[in-house]
Protein backbone atom coordinates (compact mmCIF):
# COMPACT_ATOMS: atom_id res chain seq x y z
CA UNK A 1 0.00 0.00 0.00
CA UNK A 2 1.70 3.22 -0.82
CA UNK A 3 2.47 5.52 1.55
CA UNK A 4 0.17 8.81 1.87
CA UNK A 5 1.92 12.25 0.67
CA UNK A 6 2.65 14.29 3.14
CA UNK A 7 1.65 17.73 2.63
CA UNK A 8 3.62 20.83 4.19
CA UNK A 9 1.10 23.41 4.70
CA UNK A 10 1.81 27.00 3.15
CA UNK A 11 1.17 29.76 5.83
CA UNK A 12 0.46 32.27 3.03
CA UNK A 13 -1.45 30.49 1.03
CA UNK A 14 -3.60 29.63 4.42
CA UNK A 15 -3.62 33.47 5.14
CA UNK A 16 -4.88 34.51 1.57
CA UNK A 17 -7.54 31.24 1.65
CA UNK A 18 -8.44 32.82 4.79
CA UNK A 19 -8.96 36.50 4.31
CA UNK A 20 -10.69 35.47 0.60
CA UNK A 21 -13.18 32.88 2.11
CA UNK A 22 -13.79 35.06 5.41
CA UNK A 23 -17.48 35.77 6.18
CA UNK A 24 -18.75 32.65 3.77
CA UNK A 25 -18.32 30.20 6.66
CA UNK A 26 -18.24 29.78 10.73
CA UNK A 27 -17.12 33.34 10.76
CA UNK A 28 -20.36 35.27 11.54
CA UNK A 29 -18.56 36.40 15.03
CA UNK A 30 -19.89 39.67 14.71
CA UNK A 31 -23.91 38.64 15.00
CA UNK A 32 -23.20 37.09 18.30
CA UNK A 33 -21.46 40.21 19.44
CA UNK A 34 -24.33 42.23 18.33
CA UNK A 35 -27.01 40.61 20.45
CA UNK A 36 -24.41 40.53 23.44
CA UNK A 37 -25.25 44.16 22.96
CA UNK A 38 -28.84 44.06 22.52
CA UNK A 39 -29.40 42.22 25.27
CA UNK A 40 -27.16 43.86 27.54
CA UNK A 41 -29.18 47.11 26.43
CA UNK A 42 -32.29 44.58 27.88
CA UNK A 43 -30.85 44.38 30.69
CA UNK A 44 -29.74 47.92 31.58
CA UNK A 45 -33.12 49.03 30.54
CA UNK A 46 -34.70 47.24 33.76
CA UNK A 47 -31.95 49.10 35.94
CA UNK A 48 -32.13 52.51 34.88
CA UNK A 49 -35.72 52.63 32.47
CA UNK A 50 -36.50 52.37 28.64
CA UNK A 51 -35.91 55.75 28.07
CA UNK A 52 -31.89 56.45 29.18
CA UNK A 53 -31.40 53.05 28.09
CA UNK A 54 -32.50 53.93 24.11
CA UNK A 55 -30.78 57.51 24.24
CA UNK A 56 -28.01 56.11 25.48
CA UNK A 57 -27.52 53.21 23.00
CA UNK A 58 -29.08 55.60 20.26
CA UNK A 59 -25.71 57.52 21.22
CA UNK A 60 -23.63 54.55 21.18
CA UNK A 61 -24.41 53.16 17.89
CA UNK A 62 -24.18 56.70 16.16
CA UNK A 63 -20.61 56.94 17.47
CA UNK A 64 -19.35 53.79 16.02
CA UNK A 65 -20.58 55.06 12.34
CA UNK A 66 -24.03 53.95 11.82
CA UNK A 67 -26.50 55.56 10.38
CA UNK A 68 -29.58 56.36 12.88
CA UNK A 69 -32.61 58.46 12.37
CA UNK A 70 -34.82 57.62 15.07
CA UNK A 71 -33.45 56.56 18.21
CA UNK A 72 -35.48 53.59 19.22
CA UNK A 73 -34.26 52.09 16.12
CA UNK A 74 -30.83 51.45 17.46
CA UNK A 75 -30.87 47.83 17.70
CA UNK A 76 -31.97 47.30 14.47
CA UNK A 77 -29.30 49.26 12.70
CA UNK A 78 -27.59 48.00 13.99
CA UNK A 79 -28.01 44.47 12.76
CA UNK A 80 -28.89 45.74 9.69
CA UNK A 81 -25.52 48.05 9.39
CA UNK A 82 -22.90 46.32 11.40
CA UNK A 83 -22.93 42.44 10.89
CA UNK A 84 -20.55 42.84 7.91
CA UNK A 85 -17.61 44.70 10.44
CA UNK A 86 -18.22 44.15 13.88
CA UNK A 87 -15.48 41.90 13.88
CA UNK A 88 -13.42 45.21 13.95
CA UNK A 89 -14.86 46.16 17.11
CA UNK A 90 -11.92 44.97 20.00
CA UNK A 91 -13.46 41.52 21.24
CA UNK A 92 -14.57 40.73 17.80
CA UNK A 93 -10.91 41.63 15.85
CA UNK A 94 -9.89 39.11 19.08
CA UNK A 95 -12.18 36.92 17.54
CA UNK A 96 -11.64 37.28 13.62
CA UNK A 97 -8.20 36.58 14.65
CA UNK A 98 -8.96 33.17 16.58
CA UNK A 99 -10.79 32.20 13.71
CA UNK A 100 -7.39 32.27 11.24
CA UNK A 101 -5.99 30.20 14.15
CA UNK A 102 -8.93 27.67 14.96
CA UNK A 103 -9.66 27.19 11.49
CA UNK A 104 -6.42 27.68 9.56
CA UNK A 105 -3.58 26.71 12.35
CA UNK A 106 -1.93 30.28 11.56
CA UNK A 107 -1.22 33.17 13.64
CA UNK A 108 -2.43 37.05 12.59
CA UNK A 109 -0.91 38.48 15.85
CA UNK A 110 2.17 39.89 14.26
CA UNK A 111 4.42 37.92 16.37
CA UNK A 112 8.43 37.96 14.73
CA UNK A 113 9.14 34.24 16.67
CA UNK A 114 7.62 31.19 17.36
CA UNK A 115 7.79 32.07 21.12
CA UNK A 116 6.14 35.50 20.40
CA UNK A 117 3.51 34.43 18.86
CA UNK A 118 2.44 31.12 21.15
CA UNK A 119 2.41 33.72 23.94
CA UNK A 120 -0.04 36.47 21.81
CA UNK A 121 -2.11 33.31 21.04
CA UNK A 122 -2.30 32.70 24.53
CA UNK A 123 -3.06 36.26 25.16
CA UNK A 124 -5.72 36.10 22.93
CA UNK A 125 -7.54 33.27 23.91
CA UNK A 126 -7.30 34.58 27.59
CA UNK A 127 -8.91 37.31 26.45
CA UNK A 128 -11.70 35.76 24.70
CA UNK A 129 -12.23 32.98 27.49
CA UNK A 130 -12.68 36.15 30.11
CA UNK A 131 -15.37 37.81 27.87
CA UNK A 132 -17.51 35.02 27.09
CA UNK A 133 -17.07 33.77 30.72
CA UNK A 134 -18.76 37.43 31.45
CA UNK A 135 -21.70 36.65 29.25
CA UNK A 136 -24.14 35.26 30.73
CA UNK A 137 -25.91 33.59 26.91
CA UNK A 138 -28.42 30.98 28.90
CA UNK A 139 -30.09 33.70 31.21
CA UNK A 140 -29.79 36.58 28.16
CA UNK A 141 -31.66 33.65 25.61
CA UNK A 142 -28.36 34.11 23.30
CA UNK A 143 -26.80 31.26 21.61
CA UNK A 144 -23.15 31.73 21.05
CA UNK A 145 -22.89 30.90 17.36
CA UNK A 146 -19.90 31.19 15.57
CA UNK A 147 -17.81 33.48 18.52
CA UNK A 148 -18.34 30.21 20.79
CA UNK A 149 -17.34 28.02 18.50
CA UNK A 150 -14.82 29.95 17.00
CA UNK A 151 -13.49 30.09 20.47
CA UNK A 152 -14.08 26.83 21.51
CA UNK A 153 -11.68 25.66 18.22
CA UNK A 154 -9.25 28.04 18.93
CA UNK A 155 -9.09 26.20 22.63
CA UNK A 156 -8.99 23.09 21.69
CA UNK A 157 -6.45 23.62 18.95
CA UNK A 158 -3.53 25.68 21.44
CA UNK A 159 -4.05 22.50 23.62
CA UNK A 160 -3.17 20.09 21.12
CA UNK A 161 0.00 22.38 20.28
CA UNK A 162 1.29 22.80 22.94
CA UNK A 163 0.81 19.34 24.09
CA UNK A 164 -1.58 19.29 26.11
CA UNK A 165 -4.43 15.84 26.34
CA UNK A 166 -8.27 17.33 25.39
CA UNK A 167 -11.90 16.03 26.06
CA UNK A 168 -13.41 13.85 23.38
CA UNK A 169 -16.23 17.11 22.70
CA UNK A 170 -12.92 19.24 21.99
CA UNK A 171 -11.54 16.30 19.19
CA UNK A 172 -14.98 15.97 18.40
CA UNK A 173 -15.47 19.64 17.65
CA UNK A 174 -11.92 19.37 15.93
CA UNK A 175 -12.89 16.62 13.42
CA UNK A 176 -16.37 17.79 12.61
CA UNK A 177 -17.71 14.72 14.03
CA UNK A 178 -20.17 14.10 16.86
CA UNK A 179 -18.90 13.58 20.49
CA UNK A 180 -21.17 10.12 20.65
CA UNK A 181 -18.70 8.59 17.49
CA UNK A 182 -14.96 10.26 19.03
CA UNK A 183 -16.28 7.83 22.47
CA UNK A 184 -17.16 5.12 20.22
CA UNK A 185 -13.48 4.93 19.45
CA UNK A 186 -12.38 5.77 22.89
CA UNK A 187 -13.58 1.80 23.64
CA UNK A 188 -14.71 -1.38 22.22
CA UNK A 189 -14.28 -2.90 18.75
CA UNK A 190 -13.88 1.11 16.85
CA UNK A 191 -11.17 1.50 19.81
CA UNK A 192 -8.53 3.80 18.64
CA UNK A 193 -7.90 6.21 21.18
CA UNK A 194 -6.23 5.30 25.07
CA UNK A 195 -7.50 8.15 26.91
CA UNK A 196 -6.04 9.14 30.34
CA UNK A 197 -8.30 10.09 32.77
CA UNK A 198 -10.71 10.62 30.23
CA UNK A 199 -8.92 12.63 28.00
CA UNK A 200 -7.33 11.83 24.64
CA UNK A 201 -3.21 12.18 24.48
CA UNK A 202 -2.44 14.99 22.32
CA UNK A 203 -0.35 12.82 20.55
CA UNK A 204 -2.89 10.25 19.31
CA UNK A 205 -5.43 13.10 18.62
CA UNK A 206 -3.14 14.82 16.37
CA UNK A 207 -2.34 11.24 14.38
CA UNK A 208 -6.08 11.44 13.76
CA UNK A 209 -6.71 14.57 12.85
CA UNK A 210 -3.69 14.80 10.16
CA UNK A 211 -5.73 11.70 8.56
CA UNK A 212 -8.59 14.27 7.73
CA UNK A 213 -7.11 16.89 5.85
CA UNK A 214 -10.49 17.56 4.59
CA UNK A 215 -11.76 18.50 7.94
CA UNK A 216 -9.26 19.91 9.43
CA UNK A 217 -5.59 22.00 8.87
CA UNK A 218 -2.47 21.36 10.77
CA UNK A 219 -1.23 23.75 12.71
CA UNK A 220 1.88 25.88 10.90
CA UNK A 221 2.36 29.32 12.98
CA UNK A 222 5.26 28.24 14.47
CA UNK A 223 7.06 27.81 10.88
CA UNK A 224 5.07 30.76 9.47
CA UNK A 225 7.15 33.86 8.51
CA UNK A 226 6.18 37.02 10.17
CA UNK A 227 3.63 37.81 7.31
CA UNK A 228 4.86 41.02 4.94
CA UNK A 229 1.85 43.12 5.87
CA UNK A 230 2.44 42.77 9.30
CA UNK A 231 5.80 44.02 9.30
CA UNK A 232 7.64 47.33 8.98
CA UNK A 233 8.52 48.23 5.44
CA UNK A 234 11.16 50.23 4.63
CA UNK A 235 11.50 49.89 0.63
CA UNK A 236 9.97 53.10 -1.06
CA UNK A 237 6.16 52.77 -3.10
CA UNK A 238 6.77 54.18 -6.72
CA UNK A 239 3.10 55.34 -7.01
CA UNK A 240 1.80 55.49 -3.39
CA UNK A 241 -1.87 55.29 -3.22
CA UNK A 242 -3.63 56.25 0.74
CA UNK A 243 -5.99 52.78 1.03
CA UNK A 244 -8.46 52.39 3.53
CA UNK A 245 -8.01 49.04 5.32
CA UNK A 246 -10.57 46.98 6.98
CA UNK A 247 -9.56 44.53 10.45
CA UNK A 248 -9.66 41.26 7.90
CA UNK A 249 -7.08 43.41 5.67
CA UNK A 250 -9.42 43.37 2.29
CA UNK A 251 -8.47 47.04 1.19
CA UNK A 252 -10.71 49.58 -0.90
CA UNK A 253 -9.34 48.97 -4.51
CA UNK A 254 -10.49 49.52 -7.75
CA UNK A 255 -12.36 46.16 -8.55
CA UNK A 256 -15.16 47.05 -6.13
CA UNK A 257 -16.91 49.04 -8.69
CA UNK A 258 -20.41 47.87 -9.03
CA UNK A 259 -23.07 48.44 -11.76
CA UNK A 260 -20.64 51.02 -13.24
CA UNK A 261 -20.07 52.95 -9.99
CA UNK A 262 -18.14 52.90 -6.57
CA UNK A 263 -20.12 53.20 -3.59
CA UNK A 264 -19.05 54.15 -0.16
CA UNK A 265 -20.56 55.62 3.46
CA UNK A 266 -23.53 54.08 4.72
CA UNK A 267 -27.31 54.86 5.42
CA UNK A 268 -27.89 58.96 4.68
CA UNK A 269 -24.31 59.06 4.30
CA UNK A 270 -23.95 56.66 1.37
CA UNK A 271 -22.71 58.09 -1.98
CA UNK A 272 -22.22 56.20 -5.37
CA UNK A 273 -19.09 57.81 -7.59
CA UNK A 274 -18.14 57.00 -11.09
CA UNK A 275 -14.49 56.81 -10.61
CA UNK A 276 -12.11 54.50 -7.91
CA UNK A 277 -10.27 58.30 -7.48
CA UNK A 278 -13.11 60.27 -6.80
CA UNK A 279 -14.59 57.46 -4.63
CA UNK A 280 -11.11 57.07 -2.70
CA UNK A 281 -11.16 60.62 -2.07
CA UNK A 282 -14.35 60.76 -0.48
CA UNK A 283 -13.19 57.95 1.44
CA UNK A 284 -10.47 59.86 2.91
CA UNK A 285 -12.67 62.31 4.11
CA UNK A 286 -15.35 60.36 6.03
CA UNK A 287 -14.79 60.11 9.90
CA UNK A 288 -15.77 56.51 9.65
CA UNK A 289 -14.64 55.56 6.51
CA UNK A 290 -16.85 52.13 4.79
CA UNK A 291 -17.67 50.23 1.37
CA UNK A 292 -19.11 47.36 -0.04
CA UNK A 293 -17.01 44.71 -0.79
CA UNK A 294 -17.76 40.80 -2.04
CA UNK A 295 -17.31 37.96 0.04
CA UNK A 296 -16.29 34.29 -1.62
CA UNK A 297 -19.52 33.52 -2.17
CA UNK A 298 -20.37 36.54 -3.74
CA UNK A 299 -22.58 38.41 -1.14
CA UNK A 300 -21.81 41.73 -0.60
CA UNK A 301 -21.55 43.12 2.67
CA UNK A 302 -20.23 46.47 3.68
CA UNK A 303 -16.98 47.05 5.95
CA UNK A 304 -15.64 49.48 7.97
CA UNK A 305 -12.32 50.91 7.76
CA UNK A 306 -9.91 49.91 10.25
CA UNK A 307 -6.95 51.75 9.29
CA UNK A 308 -4.97 53.44 6.35
CA UNK A 309 -1.95 51.98 4.27
CA UNK A 310 0.32 53.40 1.72
CA UNK A 311 -0.20 50.71 -1.35
CA UNK A 312 1.83 50.82 -4.95
CA UNK A 313 -0.62 51.47 -7.56
CA UNK A 314 0.46 47.98 -9.24
CA UNK A 315 -0.39 46.28 -6.02
CA UNK A 316 -4.12 47.89 -6.31
CA UNK A 317 -4.41 46.66 -10.05
CA UNK A 318 -3.53 43.56 -9.07
CA UNK A 319 -6.05 43.41 -6.52
CA UNK A 320 -8.45 44.12 -8.91
CA UNK A 321 -7.58 41.97 -11.71
CA UNK A 322 -7.99 39.16 -9.19
CA UNK A 323 -11.40 40.31 -8.12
Amino acid sequence: MPKRQKITPNPEKLREDFHQLYGSGFDFEGETLIEVVVSAAVFLSEVVGQEATTVGFARLTRALGYELSDDAQWADALREQASGDAYCWPIGARLHDLNAYAYYGIALNGGRTATDREKLLRQEIETVAAFMGKVPFAAWGINPGDAGRTFRRAQARFALDTGQDIEPSALALLGRISERRVRNMMAGKERMFYPKDGKIPASDALSWLKNRPDKFRPSCWREQNTFEDLAEHDTEIDDAVFVPVAQDNSVFHPGLIRDGVYTIGRGKREQQCESYEVALAALQKLAHPAWPRPTANGTWTTVSGARWMRMDRIDLDRLSDNT
